[in-house]
């Protein structure tokens, strides 16, 4: 298999857990299936997710690293601000490392809509995140 003794480290933001979590177990599940080697790390919100794999990137010890957060619209604009700064930091940092970086970072209107993409059951997320791990 194409996961077997690959070593990925997944860094789950803790904000918005219930569908964070959720993510994460959906994509470790996938992962285990195939004999990957996991590492399980959390940050507080999706904003610190590339400052965490910033840092574990340098020691070289991954063959990819899973990024999975979850932004959900409220009734301010900060969605849009926290939308945007956590694209420019993937950005700005995805060009740095050698190795796969996923951007597994839900952006929906409402809970309903991030509560349907993390259901195992009903959306393929898992498979699309752990593809690109390949």
């Amino acid at each position: 298999m194409k996961y077997m003794n690959k070593k990925i480290a997944i860094i789950t933001a803790e904000f918005n857990k219930e569908i964070t979590f959720q993510l994460e177990r959906s994509c470790a599940a996938e992962l285990q299936i195939h004999n990957a080697e996991l590492s399980q790390l959390y940050c507080p919100g999706a904003v610190e997710l590339t400052q965490v794999a910033n840092r574990i990137s340098k020691k070289n010890n991954y063959d990819a690293i899973i990024l999975i957060g979850a932004i959900i619209k409220g009734d301010t604009d900060h969605y849009e601000y926290v939308c945007n700064l956590v694209t420019q930091l993937f950005a700005n940092f995805v060009i740095t490392v050698n190795i796969p970086i996923v951007f597994g970072v839900l952006t929906t209107h409402n809970e309903e809509l991030a509560e349907e993409r993390a259901n195992p059951l009903k959306m393929k997320q898992r498979q699309r995140i752990c593809r690109v791990c390949n």
